[in-house]
């Protein structure tokens, strides 16, 4: 399963964004979230502003076309929980991801990437359950890292 997926199917904007140079920062897999680097180009998301989800691979060469899902606000997202229940309780709680290429998850405890909305349904409670998230506006705004 891709690290972050959308759930409610509303339009989403893809946009072809360029890869940066051959490093580990640009090592993504389709699903995983990426952000843009201090020169505008496409690398991993670490921390700092969250650009979207990527639809393809890193090529691992540089200025590559990449084409990347811009995060919705009004979106519910399915995510991968760490190595915990998840239960109804979570619903309502901040949550930080963990990047991770190919398997970007979240713990509770966060208060900047997205809060829970609900469980998926397929799963309920599970250890590394998947839930129904939102992502916080702030992401989107701060300057990038």
């Amino acid at each position: 399963m891709a690290s972050v997926v959308a759930y409610t199917g509303l339009q989403l904007q893809p946009v072809e964004i360029q890869e940066a140079a051959a490093s580990s920062a640009n090592d993504w897999y389709a699903g995983d979230l990426v952000k843009n680097d201090t020169s505008g180009e496409l690398v991993i998301a670490t921390a700092g502003v969250i650009l979207g989800v990527a639809k393809d691979p890193a090529s691992g060469t540089a200025s590559t076309e990449i084409t990347v899902e811009l995060l919705n606000l009004n979106e519910i997202y399915v995510v991968k929980h760490t190595t915990s229940i998840t239960g109804e309780t979570m619903i309502g709680d901040c949550l930080d991801f963990t990047f991770t290429a190919g398997a970007h998850t979240v713990a509770v405890g966060g208060t900047t990437d997205v809060y829970c909305v609900g469980l998926h349904p397929d799963d309920g409670a599970l250890i590394s359950g998947r839930l129904l998230v939102r992502f916080y506006g702030t992401l989107l705004t701060a300057t990038a890292t």
